[in-house]
């Protein structure tokens, strides 16, 4: 197959707030885009909660749009792959959803996070150690805990990708990215860590065939089809959650790069040829995105989260329109060190590599001649110490960084990108696809249904570079010693957080 020869292929991310279709040739080119929100629940504190059967409305309405506004031919479509995020649910044999789906971010499994930590299982020295209370096995036992009739009753426990992916083709198959990354698979499902916690019945409820990004997951069932106004019998392929497939769509799929995945949170994510561990680190994930390979992840929960609040509070009189243009503007004039502003990053507590939940976020040194841009510089520089901390965490267990390919809404802040290259003192990279997700899960696409033999080949035909922002090197020593007064805040204020989160808990 060849770009000239016509194909194209879906990528689909179906993401937090809704589900995005994005049709794509062989080259990489945008042919359309279309979404549909779909809504969440917070039935209690700490909880979220999502409908399944809203997921394949929206994905029906998105492609069908999608298509139709493309003015593209249906039977060109050649495949297509969804990414989606971790979210969890029972079903019956028939796939009816049998609960509400529990999201990533759901946070009712705390207990059952931490009996399965303490089990001190050899497998989570792949997740440095420490289950998160978001991941699908703590989860998995609130459900047999707290739902145990319909435990008992149900025969399938499934996440996101893998209803959907039933619902396109009537087979049940996981995708291997998430069950290496969430799920602590290596070479089979984690039975001994299972077992050891009373989950040994979740085994016969967990897909037996387990699918690689990229892998062929099925065909496009003659319903789905028909739902969907695509070919029958086309190719359905696996992807992974959205992050990582967010590293085909801006191919940082070789050792020595890292993709910066922006948004409300931002996620690091890199390749090694050899498994290193760290505690404060997730993974390495075997096989996870490129056969062969280890990826290796870390995150900061919450960057342009913190703009944002700051933002609201500060920015009302910006027309929301261009509230961002204005922030860099006003964080630009201040300038470097936001004159003697120290902000450390932990809005939603700190992520990696200090794994630190009671971590708080702080700002010190103000003076009444600080106003709004200074307190904008400071959070840019903030979150710029906060990803330079993980680099040089990585660089400390081998896997060094020569380049940075950052994608998702943070790239619209020229100014912060900017300041990230200058801390880091690395050149950061932007792709000429905006939805570097869905152009990832498109990627995957194609590779399903054989247009490239792999995706490291098809991610390098179809993404393309669009910039390339150098660091600064006149503004290292500055950098270097504002980092360094990042570091010592935390180091002096971690016994203060752990205090009062001992008082809140009392």
């Amino acid at each position: 197959m060849s770009v000239a020869s016509g194909e194209v292929v879906l990528g689909i991310d179906a993401g937090t707030g809704g589900l995005r279709a994005g049709l794509f040739d062989l080259s990489g080119t945008v042919l359309g885009i279309a979404d549909h929100p779909y809504a969440t629940t917070y039935p209690q504190p700490g909880w979220a909660e999502q409908t399944p059967e809203d997921w394949w409305n929206a994905l029906v309405g998105a492609v069908r749009d999608v298509v139709s506004s493309s003015g593209v031919v249906a039977r060109r479509i050649i495949g297509l792959a969804i990414d989606s995020p971790c979210d969890i649910m029972l079903a019956d044999q028939s796939g009816t959803p049998l609960t509400k789906a529990l999201m990533w971010m759901d946070l009712r499994a705390a207990d059952q996070a931490a009996r399965l930590t303490e089990t001190h299982s050899p497998v989570l020295r792949y997740c440095g150690g420490v289950v998160p209370a978001e991941w699908p096995l703590p989860k998995a036992l609130w459900l047999k805990e707290r739902e145990t009739r319909l435990w008992s009753s149900a025969p399938r426990l499934v996440e996101q990708m893998t209803w959907l992916t039933w619902r396109l083709t009537g087979e049940w198959v996981a995708p291997l990215n998430s069950a290496a990354a969430k799920w602590h698979y290596r070479g089979g499902w984690p039975s001994k860590l299972m077992h050891a916690v009373g989950l040994d019945d979740a085994l016969e409820k967990l897909p037996s065939t387990i699918v690689p990004m990229g892998g062929r997951g099925g065909d496009l069932s003659a319903a789905a089809a028909n739902e969907l106004g695509l070919p029958r019998g086309i190719a359905v392929a696996m992807t992974g959650i959205d992050a990582h497939v967010g590293m085909a769509g801006i191919d940082v799929l070789a050792p020595g790069s890292l993709a910066l995945i922006t948004g409300t949170s931002t996620c690091q994510l890199a390749q090694s040829r050899d498994a290193v561990f760290d505690d404060g680190l997730w993974g390495p994930f075997e096989n996870a995105v490129v056969g062969g390979e280890w990826t290796i992840e870390a995150g900061q929960a919450s960057t342009g989260g913190t703009v944002r609040w700051l933002l609201d509070l500060v920015g009302g009189r910006w027309d929301a329109d261009e509230r961002y243009a204005r922030a860099d503007e006003a964080a630009a004039a201040a300038g470097p060190g936001a004159e003697g502003l120290t902000l450390l990053d932990f809005w939603q507590g700190s992520r990696t590599p200090v794994r630190d939940p009671a971590a708080r976020g702080t700002i010190w040194g103000l003076t009444s001649s600080h106003g709004a841009g200074h307190l904008l510089r400071a959070v840019y520089e903030g979150t710029a110490y906060g990803n330079k901390r993980i680099l040089d965490t990585l660089a400390n267990v081998g896997v060094p960084t020569q380049r940075i390919v950052a994608c998702g809404g943070g790239v619209r802040s020229r100014l912060w990108l900017q300041i990230l290259a200058d801390v880091a003192g690395i050149p950061i990279e932007l792709t000429t696809v905006d939805d570097a997700v869905a152009l990832g899960s498109a990627i995957c696409a194609a590779v399903g249904a054989g247009a490239f033999p792999d995706l490291v080949g098809a991610a390098a035909s179809m993404v393309r570079r669009a910039d390339r922002i150098e660091p600064d090197p006149t503004l290292r020593g500055a950098y270097d010693e504002g980092y360094a007064l990042y570091t010592a805040t935390y180091d002096a204020l971690a016994p203060l957080y752990a205090q009062r989160a001992r008082r809140a808990r009392a």
